[in-house]
């Protein structure tokens, strides 16, 4: 194996040269400067993983005419992913942005009381707070995975807080154990944003076991997709109980469902919000819970991949895992220098490889920035992360094919630099 590595390394670095050469081959000039792209048809950022089971569940749905909401498919989808991630509730919903504003509904905090938000992160994390009229303040993070850096945390701690909410950046876990630690010290609520992170693992746990409620995103970009959609998951009884209540509108339908013997017209009890998961989509979701080991272990298989053939490039980073945690790859970056960040994402996609940034700091925005309160400079890590990310493509259907041609035209761009 030491040969044949070695053998790949004298090639790609006979390669580089060529490609830095003035008046070198076709093959080797980039595409952006006018050469031979290493493909015609651009491969996509991300794509959803269907098969045949999936198209069957969803027709199965449809024909059997219970199309709404809380259905038997989303109580049957439920039932397994309680089972998947060893946890006593779970609930389907509309989406993860709305498995997160459940989460802080159904605690009633005071107005103005401060939650901890990571400033690397989707806007969802921090509107779910804002929705409950709370406070959110935003603390800087790792500079090489995007988690919140949780040396920071104690420091924005006061005696408003109420809640911290850690978020899986790229499906990678955030070091629960210090942040549920600080949480406990403090009496504050988790709120675990796995949005990204479903099937991933931390010190043996799937995530959806680590906090006081998580919340879990299906959205058509994630590795279980049912196109819009997420759960929000619990091991207490009280929240569970209010979040079946809130989900439905502040009524208590659910039991009327549960029980079809129940007589009488369901109640109007609570606050809530209309949360709950189409029948169709709840048959898409079994479907793809039945798979996402699989899914994910192809993930795994092309990131060890990218890391073997990307370790070798120099200036260039890789992503970093949480000690003694087990990615599901939701996505895979790169960190690159700053000054060659927008030409890299235009020559990999000159070659046919789509790339992109993700998303950027909640601090840049202009909502956040008359929002928040927060020093010029106060995130400086987030800011590193942030103007050196290239994200490029991973996902289960990526063929083998597609798979050598990313390689080819990451080592191909960045080996030009």
């Amino acid at each position: 194996m030491e040969k044949i590595g070695g053998i790949r390394n004298k090639l790609f670095y006979y390669e580089r040269n060529i490609v830095n050469k003035k008046g070198g081959s076709m093959c080797s000039e980039l595409a952006i400067n006018g050469g031979t792209p290493v493909r015609e048809k651009l491969i996509p950022i991300n794509a959803p993983y269907f098969d045949q089971d999936d198209y069957k569940a969803v027709e199965m749905a449809m024909r059997s005419t219970f199309v709404s909401g809380d259905g038997p498919e989303c109580r049957k989808f439920e039932e397994k992913l309680k089972k998947y991630l060893n946890v006593k509730y779970a609930f389907f919903t509309t989406s993860a942005t709305a498995a997160l504003d459940l989460a802080f509904m159904v605690k009633d905090f005071p107005e103005g009381s401060e939650v901890i938000v990571p400033d690397f992160t989707f806007t969802s994390t921090a509107l779910a707070p804002i929705l409950n009229q709370l406070k959110v303040v935003l603390v800087d993070v790792d500079p090489l995975n995007g988690n919140i850096d949780v040396g920071k945390i104690e420091a924005k701690i006061t005696q408003k807080t109420a809640a911290i909410v850690p978020v899986d950046y790229a499906g990678n876990p955030a070091d629960m154990d210090k942040i549920n630690h600080l949480a406990k010290k403090y009496n504050l609520y988790v709120v675990h944003d796995a949005a990204q992170s479903i099937g991933s693992e931390y010190k043996g746990k799937k995530t959806g076991a680590l906090a006081d409620v998580s919340c879990f995103s299906f959205h058509g970009t994630k590795n279980l997709v049912v196109g819009e959609g997420g759960a929000i998951v619990t091991n207490h009884d009280d929240l569970a109980e209010k979040i079946i209540i809130a989900r439905e509108k502040g009524t208590d339908k659910y039991s009327y469902i549960s029980n079809p013997k129940k007589k009488g017209y369901y109640e109007y009890v609570s606050k809530g919000n209309s949360y709950v998961q189409s029948n169709i989509l709840g048959a898409l979701a079994v479907s793809q819970l039945k798979k996402i080991d699989f899914m994910n272990r192809r993930r795994e298989d092309i990131a060890k991949r990218y890391m073997r053939e990307f370790s070798e490039l120099d200036g260039i980073g890789l992503p970093k895992v949480t000690e003694g945690s087990k990615t599901n790859w939701h996505l895979f970056y790169l960190l690159v220098p700053q000054n060659k960040k927008e030409w890299i994402i235009d020559a990999l996609k000159a070659e046919g490889i789509m790339a992109n940034i993700h998303y950027n700091p909640l601090h840049l925005n202009t909502y956040y920035m008359d929002l928040c309160d927060f020093e010029e400079d106060e995130f400086p890590n987030a800011m590193k992360f942030y103007d050196s990310l290239v994200r490029i493509p991973l996902y289960p259907s990526l063929m083998e094919k597609d798979v050598n041609d990313i390689v080819r035209g990451v080592r191909k761009v960045l080996g030009s630099l």
